[in-house]
């Protein structure tokens, strides 16, 4: 029969509905069969060549045929069933795409545009063919083709209507089979994870019924799912186990929402286990439990592996106790000795010795300095390493920080005849807060490392702030030195523990490794990080940044500079970053500032400029020049007409006792050391310009030694409180050396009665005495002084560790020292606790001056005139303490109010001497008079001196 004739007769009907039908309800096993079949009689029907199915694959550039007849003299359209390339046939897709049919009743019909189409369907003998997409829910999904090879066929409009019906039963059916085959997955992956999960799972209808169950649940109790599936717990449980799952299950379904709770049951084998269980209501529509879903897993294991954790950790940190116990022995015992030869080398230094001897003493010491570093970076790389290392918090000038340590190296940079400068930018915040001492500590680390590996040269210390966000200052340090540098291969490892640039350095420059390694930790802990830049031969870069808070409302001293408007000041340095930084600190100032690289440039420009605006009225010079010393320049200038109102500052890195004589000698007001510290600058310009009056304090020279003696006029009361004889002898021929002596307790109860029966400007105390320790020492001091007095204890001990400096401060003391001793820092504390008592009022005096003309007036027993004047005596410290500060103040009401009251008691008393004085500060103070009321108030105290 004729397809073509008859598609609209009764057998075409016949055709189209038996492949719906078919298809309508197929299983996918017989899927492919039938529809193999279906294509056949399609073909034979319509009397066609070749049918093929085409899907496209997940990947939608990729298609594969899904099933294909033909003739048996016709060869098929694939003889495998692989993926191909959808756009290898470009054209005929983009029709597909859009929804067409593409039908071609002769080869000769595809327009020249489909090139490939044209090559594929001419080599493969195609006459005419028809291509129908196939769509599932609007989405194109595949096309069938019908092709014809042994003759070309007319394609009618009834025949295509047909043949498009025919193929929607194709693709729905596709469709449909897919969507079954994701949903058994689906299913079958949900099955396989619940059963196959070591986690419990099971879903309660009710607080005693079971809803389903995994496995894995099942099995715990020895039973199958089927066991469990909508049972009631008590005909599967015995009643103890059916009795706690129930109050589990109340407890659960009581609170509503999501819960978690542990419960220790027996499972099969009636071993005690301990659940962790986990449960999640799901509610109906109306919001009412409709099953309770929970999981649960066994966490015995976990219990037990916890308890022998913490068991673990509680031997880890007795072991860690007990190490630093040990590390604590060992500093105090290590210390102890080594104060006593740093303090022995310091005796010796000061006697009479030949030159090699002195030689001696400077390599002893170099040696001990070492060992105490050595000794200083293995306790930090403990504390470090045992994560006890902790960061202070603490308001601190960070300037001051920066210039310290580097001044502590300034002497060793000298005598290797280093250039060594700092140079802070004025962005950079003054008042900071963070860890002072562990900043400092870093720079030491590197700038030491700078001198320590650089010959010649110079080494500079630069400081910047990259940005502030929310009160947080970002901070980049830079060393830079002009060393040996470090090879490209070691500059990942120096940061590492107890690892150097290679093993020759070790043994050239010495040193643990630990240094930058703990530089490294510590200034992770302060927010940043450290690298280095380096050339071997050149020198070495490092640089870190840490962030530190700023303090609000911080602000720098500043003189009034403003009055000094047309001063001009000359740097004479032949140091080109020296001249930069002292130039770029005055600058800040307002002042002009001009620059000399030499002594010759310097006295042209002073000759130059001496009749003009620019004359320059203050020359700072480098102590040693190239061409001529600051000494020489200096005297030269004395013979020069213009030149003798050039006020001098000397600038030198080279600090030995006398200087300060010499230099006076040679005509400078002011003598500074390098690396030049701003605020030392400023104030000596301050005071050389007359802005800053020389006050107790400050000598006329301001001198920057590495060892500052205490006036000798001072005299302080010293008491020493310690129980080694070595350390006592130390301290107290130290102190000889100073025209000093002190007191000497050997152990607390000593001590307690010392301070009891005489007052000490200062008191250093040892720590770990017999008897009674240092600690228990003060505590009993400060009860016995109440309020009445305080005196200032340091102690002084060999404990470094962790804990032993806040120890101190809550025993009572007041300060901190550890050995061996600085004696720097010893006399800096003597001579500062000492200015604090150096004017002591004796109010006896007063009383002995008077007391004969008060009896005379009143005429009053001397015993009871002399009660009289002690109370009024009493009175006295607080009514000048309140006359001072008002002075200070230039709160003049105030002052006249509390001279009223000096003037009538002192009237009472007959003592005129404060009387006839308290007078002219009153009339002062009503007429605002503040420097005359300053000049009267200083007679009224000589008169108790």
């Amino acid at each position: 029969m004729n397809g073509e004739d008859n598609c609209i007769n009764i057998d075409c009907l016949k055709l189209v509905n038996s492949n719906f039908q078919k298809f309508l309800d197929i299983h996918s096993t017989n899927y492919h069969i039938e529809l193999k079949k279906s294509l056949e009689e399609i073909g034979l029907f319509f009397d066609l060549d070749r049918i093929y199915i085409y899907y496209f694959s997940k990947d939608p550039t990729f298609m594969k045929i899904e099933c294909q007849w033909n003739r048996k003299e016709v060869r098929p359209k694939r003889e495998f069933n692989e993926e191909e390339v959808v756009y290898a046939l470009p054209w005929l897709i983009r029709k597909i795409k859009n929804s067409n049919d593409v039908v071609i009743n002769d080869i000769n019909e595809i327009p020249d545009e489909a090139i490939s189409e044209i090559e594929t369907f001419s080599k493969e003998g195609v006459k005419s063919f028809l291509i129908i997409p196939l769509k599932s829910e609007n989405k194109l999904i595949g096309f069938i083709g019908y092709e014809s090879l042994l003759k070309s066929t007319i394609w009618k409009e009834d025949q295509i209507r047909v043949l498009g019906d025919i193929s929607k039963a194709f693709s729905h059916t596709k469709a449909r089979i897919e969507k079954e085959k994701a949903y058994e997955k689906d299913i079958n992956g949900q099955s396989i994870l619940l059963n196959n999960s070591e986690s419990q799972i099971w879903a309660l209808s009710n607080v005693t019924s079971y809803a389903t169950a995994n496995e894995a649940h099942a099995k715990f109790f020895g039973k199958t799912k089927s066991d469990l599936e909508y049972q009631d717990l008590y005909d599967i449980f015995d009643i103890d186990t059916a009795n706690k799952l129930s109050k589990s299950n109340w407890e659960l379904f009581r609170k509503g929402e999501p819960a978690e709770k542990e419960l220790e049951i027996k499972n099969f084998k009636g071993e005690n286990r301990l659940l962790k269980i986990k449960s999640r209501p799901q509610r109906d529509d109306t919001g009412n439990i409709q099953y309770l879903i929970c999981t649960a897993n066994d966490i015995t294991e976990q219990r037990l592996a916890e308890k022998e954790l913490y068991k673990a950790k509680e031997q880890a940190e007795a072991a860690n106790t007990a190490k630093s116990r040990f590390l604590a022995n060992m500093s105090h015992e290590i210390r102890t000795p080594m104060n006593g030869i740093f303090g022995f080398l310091e005796l010796m230094q000061a006697t009479n010795l030949s030159l090699e001897q002195k030689e001696f003493i400077r390599e002893a010491k170099s040696a001990s300095e070492i060992l105490l570093h050595i000794i200083n970076d293995i306790l930090d790389f403990s504390k470090i390493e045992a994560r006890k290392l902790t960061m202070e918090k603490i308001k601190f000038n960070l300037r001051n920080s920066i210039e310290d340590a580097v001044s502590l190296l300034a002497p060793k940079a000298a005598e290797k005849n280093l250039e060594l400068y700092t140079m802070i930018n004025p962005n950079v915040p003054e008042e900071v807060i963070g860890d002072p001492s562990r900043l400092r500590q870093v720079l030491n680390n590197l700038i030491s490392n700078a001198v320590k590996f650089t010959s010649k040269g110079e080494i500079s210390i630069k400081v910047d702030c990259l940005k502030e966000e929310n009160k947080i200052a970002f901070l980049n340090f830079e060393v830079k030195d002009t060393g040996i540098g470090i090879r490209k291969e070691h500059i990942n490892t120096i940061f590492k523990s107890f690892s150097q640039a290679d093993a020759s350095t070790t043994r050239k420059y010495g040193g643990t490794g630990l240094g930058l390694a703990i530089s490294s930790e510590l200034v992770k802990m302060m927010g940043g990080k450290i690298q280095v830049e380096s050339i071997v031969g050149e020198g070495s870069t490092f640089k870190f940044n840490v962030k530190l808070n700023i303090v609000k409302g911080a602000s720098v001293q500043k003189f009034d500079f403003e009055k000094l408007r047309g001063m001009n000041v000359l740097v004479v340095d032949d140091n080109d970053n020296n001249r930069k930084i002292v130039g770029s600190y005055l600058q800040e100032t307002g002042l002009m500032v001009f620059e000399a690289k030499n002594a010759a440039t310097a006295i042209t420009t002073i000759i130059s400029k001496a009749n003009t605006k620019n004359k320059i009225n203050i020359a700072i010079i480098d102590y040693q020049m190239k061409d001529m010393s600051a000494y020489e320049l200096a005297t030269t200038l004395k013979t020069i007409p213009f030149a003798k109102d050039v006020k001098l500052v000397l600038l030198t890195s080279v600090n030995q006792k006398g200087e300060t004589k010499s230099a006076k000698e040679h005509g400078f007001s002011c003598y500074l050391g390098k690396p030049v510290k701003r605020d030392d600058l400023l104030n000596c310009i301050a005071m050389v310009l007359g802005l800053k009056k020389e006050d107790e304090e400050e000598c006329e020279v301001v001198t920057k030694h590495i060892v500052r003696e205490v006036k000798d006029e001072l005299k302080p009361k010293i008491l020493l409180v310690e129980d080694n004889a070595m350390n006592r002898k130390i301290v107290i021929n130290i102190l000889k050396l100073h025209d000093m002596t002190c007191d000497v307790a050997v152990d607390g109860s000593e001590a307690l009665k010392a301070v009891s029966e005489k007052d000490y400007d200062v008191v250093f105390m040892d720590c770990q005495m017999p008897v009674m320790d240092g600690y228990e020492c003060t505590s009993k001091i400060r009860i016995l002084e109440g309020d009445k007095k305080h005196t200032t204890i340091i102690a002084m001990t060999a404990n470094a560790m962790e804990g032993d400096s806040e120890k101190c401060i809550e025993a009572g003391m007041d300060a901190y020292i550890s050995k061996p001793i600085n004696f720097d820092i010893m006399f800096k504390m003597i001579e500062s606790n000492t200015k604090k008592s150096e004017i002591v009022p004796d109010y006896n005096k007063i009383i002995d001056n008077n007391i004969d003309y008060f009896v005379q007036i009143t005429g009053l027993e001397k015993a009871d005139a002399r009660e009289i004047l002690e109370e009024y005596t009493r009175c006295l410290p607080d009514l000048l303490a309140d006359i001072n500060r008002a002075i200070d103040d230039k709160d003049f009401d105030k002052l006249a109010g509390v001279t009223h009251e000096l003037k009538g008691s002192s009237g009472t008393l007959r003592i005129m001497s404060i009387h006839e004085l308290a007078i002219k500060l009153e009339a002062a103070a009503f007429k605002h008079e503040g420097d005359e009321c300053g000049r009267i108030f200083a007679e009224i105290k000589a008169l108790f001196c």
